[in-house]
């Protein structure tokens, strides 16, 4: 049954939140930034940031195990149980594929005299692919033991960014890009992911790399002009199509992203000619359109030349040009600049927008030791007292993707099918796999405090809260925990600690009090199951849930 919610001091809490959510205005349990965090802040802290948010009762088990061996056992994923995850996943059959199976299972061609009921169909399969990789991508988010793969995967998936808007002919490249790039390189090495990316079909066609080749020769226009004009019997329509190919030739779109959001960060020690220079060592970097769909060095695309990049010359004294591009690559894996634009990132990400510059140092230093071992940076940082410190404790806003997976994982909801929340996250913003600019998704505050984008938050916030999110079910004991015969107005309190357990703000609980002294106006006998959905959805709406 569709609750009545009592909508003043939900409205009331709406007008102060956005000033609350603004960056160092965040409410905090206790004022003074010197103390250090106690044992339980911590367990929170860490589930924050290097998972998406705790689920009923996950705190309480970090602490007995201890905050060290929970992140010790997230460092090796692999080693982590995670059978009822993968039986769900097991029901995707696309994830395991190649390209050329998914081309040849989901997107065999039709014959020219198909009914409409077998192109129906043939429509139908070629979206299976898309919509079992992004469910999949949300049910790990949420259910996944491996809160820390799944978190660093949104990470990566966002700097190396590639997007179903490019259109119809990167839709069979994205299942395995996920899984071969982002997912198997995520606790990886950068240089060895970055290496992944380059040569991955997904991003060939993504910055369009793979139309970059070296300038057509003049044999090659005459030909190109003699086909033409025998083809239509046009001079004008030959010359049109000469034309046309000089056009067609080198693309410094990749090789301009490679450098600004890759590796070295924008004008960082780079000029436009490295821009040029690397985007013509990379031309002839392609992929088989035919059986195989995988990357495929083209010679003859190939503008062959010695290059000076970053002021490093790269030779090209072999037969195949393809070397010289995989010698930029592993200098730039290894470049200082790449170092630190990769820290600053990091610590950006998962200590504060504005990362501690001494931190920011000792992760890029740590990345030179380990040659950009992933695993070694995020220890680093967890290991720092910036990201134990006080001032850091709630102190990032999530995005929309973050809010909803750390929403699903407070209440403990089952998602049965992500297609709502895929719609939901879209209406907030940030669709997944659907950031058609290169940057990706931005996470730091001041991208994602647009009202609009906020008020579709608490929306979503009510809506969960009531059970209005198809495919989602919350937990028939999700109130169980508060004690039988506990006065209402400690029922707030009780839910606190289950959905914000860093504490709530006067504010926040203001505007909770006044929501119990209305319905206990209204109720001459109090019942939980009525108004513990209106709690929930006003705490999971609140400017302390808005952050981690």
């Amino acid at each position: 049954m569709h609750l009545v919610i009592h909508r003043a001091p939900f409205l009331s809490l709406l007008v102060v939140a956005a000033a609350a959510l603004a960056p160092r205005a965040a409410a905090q349990a206790v004022e003074d930034q010197s103390a250090p965090l106690t044992e339980r802040e911590r367990a929170v802290h860490l589930l924050s940031r290097f998972a998406y948010g705790a689920r009923p009762g996950e705190i309480d088990r970090v602490l007995a195990m201890g905050v060290d061996a929970w992140l010790d056992a997230q460092f090796e994923p692999a080693q982590l149980a995670d059978a009822a995850l993968q039986g769900r996943l097991s029901e995707f059959e696309s994830l395991k594929f190649t390209a050329a199976d998914l081309e040849g299972v989901y997107r065999r061609p039709l014959r020219p005299d198909a009914t409409d009921e077998e192109r129906r169909e043939y429509n139908r399969k070629t979206r299976i692919p898309r919509t079992e990789l992004l469910n999949s991508v949300v049910l790990r988010a949420v259910a996944s033991e491996r809160q820390l793969l799944e978190v660093m995967s949104d990470f990566w998936r966002n700097h190396l960014n590639v997007s179903y808007t490019k259109g119809r002919q990167i839709d069979t490249f994205l299942t395995p890009y996920e899984r071969d790039v982002v997912q198997a390189n995520a606790l990886g090495s950068f240089p060895e992911m970055l290496a992944a990316s380059a040569h991955h079909p997904a991003m060939l066609i993504y910055l369009d790399n793979y139309l970059s080749r070296r300038p057509p020769t003049n044999a090659e226009l005459n030909k190109v002009k003699r086909a033409a004009e025998a083809r239509t019997g046009s001079r004008a329509q030959a010359i049109q199509a000469v034309a046309l190919a000089e056009q067609n030739g080198l693309n410094e779109n990749y090789a301009r992203e490679l450098l600004e959001l890759h590796t070295l960060g924008v004008d960082n020690g780079y000029s436009q000619r490295d821009v040029v220079a690397l985007a013509e060592a990379l031309t002839g970097w392609s992929f088989d359109r035919g059986n195989k769909c995988s990357f495929r060095f083209r010679n003859d695309m190939h503008q062959h030349g010695d290059r000076r990049v970053l002021g490093r010359r790269f030779s090209d004294n072999s037969s195949d040009g393809r070397n010289q591009g995989e010698a930029i690559l592993a200098y730039l894996g290894a470049h200082k600049g790449t170092a630190e634009f990769i820290a600053t990132k990091l610590v950006r990400y998962l200590v504060n927008d504005e990362p501690p510059a001494a931190l920011v140092a000792e992760v890029a230093k740590t990345y030179a030791r380990s040659d950009g071992d992933v695993r070694a940076m995020l220890r680093t940082i967890v290991a720092s007292e910036d990201f134990w410190a006080r001032r850091n404790f709630r102190a990032k806003f999530k995005t929309p993707w973050e809010f909803v997976v750390s929403a699903l994982r407070a209440t403990g909801a089952r998602v049965d099918d992500p297609e709502e929340l895929l719609r939901r996250l879209t209406d907030m913003g940030q669709p997944l796999y659907h950031c058609d600019d290169p940057t990706g998704w931005y996470d730091t505050a001041y991208a994602w405090l647009d009202p609009g984008v906020l008020a579709q938050r608490w929306q979503f916030a009510l809506d969960l809260a009531e059970g209005r999110i198809k495919g989602v079910t919350l937990p028939e004991d999700l109130f169980d925990d508060i004690p039988e015969g506990a006065p209402p107005r400690s029922w707030q309190v009780h839910l606190t600690e289950k959905v914000v357990p860093g504490g709530a703000g006067t504010r926040t609980r203001d505007a909770l009090t006044s929501l119990m002294d209305e319905y206990l106006v209204d109720a001459r006998v109090p019942d939980l199951h009525r108004v513990g959905p209106q709690l929930l959805g006003m705490l999971i709406g609140s400017p302390e849930f808005q952050r981690q």
